[in-house]
């Protein structure tokens, strides 16, 4: 009978332990070999999606830089598209991209009136689509056809005459003021034609006279440019024919403290906010003429909308007010003389530190008119009147520009220029209204009024040399060859870039939730 020993169970029973330990090492690295075997399966198809997914991102960003520079284009775009469709699978890269552009105003396809836009392009590589929106907004160089000398703070067809304390200067309140030279113009070639006798520096005035003009048309040393053709001074366009009777009652609650009003205009103009006043009459939307008009201190305008006033023969304003109210517009055709009192013209917020756009007030002078502009007047606005001799005295402030036959300036009257004003025009030689030789255009010499109708005309004839033929077919085969005119700034923000944000935002939620930290690419086609 054999014996067993203590010693012996001991060394069976740890032999038994180490089989055990290389049975769960075997276990789990099998099951390790399993599962990295088991996600090789899909890696490829995993690396596949990603690589397809970035490089229809990336083409879904070119495609919509080639959408932003067609909107910067003068090519057809508005009207060329199906849909709203402007780009259908267009190649880029290793993909295609189409490309759709939505009016955001009316949420229908684009018309000739679009300005602001939804773009939104599909970019396709591999099957993978992938998606980028932006808003939009056109801002259009309508302006560039400019012939009514809105580039000069002052401008006149025969003498400019500065004397006392006047100014003419940049508007600091101006969005786009800068340190830059104010444009003065004359179209006189007569020595002295522009006397300036004011003690204020001039030292930011660039003068603008006609290339044969007298090299005394200054009576002082002034910076000087000349026109390298003769230009038109053109007669203001015409008053709207389809005009209605404007009639003001002159019966008020109370009365308006005149005094009082040109007491707290002058001395605290920053602070000073309009109140209606009960004198106020409200004209509305719409186009109005009368005989005359005489506005006083019981008597002012309060004005709500696109407003054109017609008025016959003479216009006066003694310590009373005209107020565009919200975003209005006034336009003012005046068929007599001019003669403005102590009086306001403009947004509702008075002070010459609070800029208004001065395209908002637009007045006509359409005969051999006196405009007498004086006291502690301020007028937010531009004034085109080709005939008239034009004076501003006391302390009265335009926030804009002047064009006459004749401008002067006295006591401590000043203009404040908008640069905003400027689009080139009859200053630009290299712009559109000139030849290459410097010759004007033969349609702007054709022109004898700013008819806006005309205008637009003889804009797009002269536009068009430079863009026939770019709609959508001839920029597609085009573009890549020949560098298109891009006239036009784009604004745009990204609402969506690659894939819909909310997809990933859902996604990342769903991943937290499970306990999962790899994303399904696949849920991503």
């Amino acid at each position: 009978m054999k014996k067993i020993t203590v010693n012996s169970l001991q060394k069976h029973n740890r032999r038994g332990i180490a089989l055990m330990l290389v049975m769960v090492a075997v276990l789990i690295t099998g099951g390790m070999a399993v599962a990295y075997f088991g996600s090789r399966d899909n890696s490829i198809a995993i690396s596949k999606n990603i690589t397809s997914s970035a490089n229809a991102r990336t083409v879904a960003e070119s495609g919509l830089d080639i959408a932003v520079a067609i909107l910067e284009t003068n090519s057809d775009w508005r009207i060329q598209h199906i849909d709203g469709r402007i780009l259908e699978n267009y190649a880029i890269g290793q993909g295609t991209v189409s490309v759709s552009i939505i009016d955001t105003d009316t949420e229908l396809p684009p018309t000739e009136s679009t300005l602001n836009v939804r773009i939104t392009v599909e970019s396709t590589v591999d099957g993978r689509t992938q998606r980028t929106e932006a808003n939009a907004t056109i801002i259009p160089d309508e302006e560039a056809f400019d012939v009514d000398f809105s580039e000069f703070a002052v401008f006149a067809e025969n003498r400019i005459s500065m004397s006392g304390s006047s100014t003419i200067q940049n508007w600091s309140a101006a969005p786009e003021t800068s340190n830059q030279n104010v444009h003065i113009g004359t179209l006189s070639t007569s020595p002295m034609s522009v006397r300036f006798d004011s003690s204020r520096s001039r030292g930011n005035l660039e003068l603008h006279t006609p290339e044969h003009a007298s090299s005394m048309v200054a009576s002082k040393s002034i910076a000087t440019n000349h026109f390298s053709d003769s230009l038109p001074f053109l007669d203001s366009p015409p008053p709207p024919i389809d005009s209605r009777s404007l009639m003001l009652s002159q019966k008020m609650n109370k009365a308006f403290d005149a005094s009082d009003w040109v007491d707290r205009f002058v001395t605290n103009r920053s602070t000073y906010t309009f109140t209606r006043s009960p004198s106020a009459i409200v004209v509305d939307e719409g186009s109005y003429e009368m005989h005359e008009l005489s506005l006083t201190p019981n008597l002012g305008l309060e004005i709500h909308g696109d407003v054109v006033i017609s008025i016959e023969d003479d216009f006066s304003m003694s310590h009373s007010e005209i107020i565009l109210v919200g975003d209005s517009t006034l336009t003012v055709h005046f068929g007599g003389d001019v003669d403005i009192t102590s009086s306001y013209i403009g947004n509702e917020t008075r002070s010459t530190r609070s800029w208004m756009d001065p395209t908002r007030v637009q007045l006509f002078g359409h005969e051999n008119d006196d405009w007498n502009i004086s006291g502690s007047s301020t007028l937010k606005g531009e004034i085109y009147a080709p005939s008239g001799d034009i004076t501003l005295s006391g302390s009265t402030t335009l926030c804009g520009r002047i064009a006459g036959e004749e401008v002067t300036l006295r006591g401590s009257s000043s203009v404040l220029y908008d640069p905003s004003l400027d689009n080139g025009g009859f200053a630009d030689s290299d712009g559109m209204l000139y030849e290459e030789n410097g010759d004007l255009v033969s349609e702007v010499r054709q022109l004898t009024e700013l008819s806006p109708t005309l205008l637009d005309s003889i804009e797009h004839a002269i536009s068009s040399t430079d863009t026939d033929d770019y709609n959508l077919n001839s920029y597609n085969s085009r573009w890549q060859s020949e560098p298109t005119p891009r006239p036009h700034e784009v604004i745009y923000v990204l609402l969506v870039y690659g894939v819909d944000t909310e997809r990933w935002e859902d996604l990342a939620r769903r991943a937290r939730r499970d306990g999962n930290s790899t994303f399904a690419w696949a849920d991503l086609e």
